[in-house]
């Protein structure tokens, strides 16, 4: 009773995404078609942070200026300082070696290459820094493509919908084509941690 249960149900979400809908004499349907595969290699957005005493900041700040040849995109996002107390510090006076201050600068590195050499070279430094990666970046020119070759795909997927639902004695003629959400139901972050494209279209067809 359980596998009818659930084989009825697997049924009924493949076809959720069809809409067959009478207007007059006419008849027409609408199918969601979808493509969703791995992403090839990509790159990184990174959020990179300095976290150390002010004394050492300047020679970071001249890095982190250098390596934006390298990274033309790269921006500062952050930039704060502070006195870093310690217990039985309180009530004390301020030395100079106290002053602690925090640098962030948020870039996207097309590759792991260059993510690799930017982190040696960060260890190499001695640098009091941390390192994060926020998601997956595709450069731009590449990342059109790819979508225009998803949406071809989600396109066909809805095609062979359309050829399934008119039947073997009828034909169809596609009235409007829509591209939708394409991070619906899970979100950007799904995709875009689990390296995961997706493309959606939404296609209205006249039955002859």
């Amino acid at each position: 009773m359980h596998l009818t249960t659930l084989a009825l149900a697997a049924g009924w979400l493949a076809l959720s995404s069809c809409e067959l809908r009478e207007t007059g004499n006419e008849n027409y349907v609408e199918v969601i078609g979808q493509h969703e595969q791995q992403m090839p290699e990509t790159g990184y957005r990174l959020n990179l942070s300095y976290n150390g005493p002010l004394d050492t900041r300047d020679q970071f700040v001249a890095w982190a200026d250098s390596l934006r040849q390298k990274v033309p995109g790269m921006v500062k996002t952050n930039e704060s300082i502070y006195v870093n107390y310690m217990p039985g510090q309180t009530g004390h006076g301020i030395s100079k070696d106290m002053y602690q201050t925090s640098v962030t600068y948020l870039l996207s590195v097309k590759d792991s290459a260059l993510y690799s050499r930017i982190s040696a070279d960060l260890l190499q430094r001695s640098f009091p820094f941390s390192i994060n990666i926020t998601g997956s970046y595709l450069e731009p020119d590449r990342e059109k493509q790819l979508q225009q070759q998803m949406l071809q795909q989600a396109l066909s997927d809805a095609k062979a919908k359309l050829t399934f639902l008119s039947g073997k004695n009828r034909t169809y003629e596609i009235v409007s084509i829509e591209e939708l959400d394409n991070t619906t139901p899970y979100g950007p972050e799904y995709y875009d941690f689990n390296r995961r494209m997706v493309a959606r279209v939404r296609v209205k067809a006249r039955l002859d």
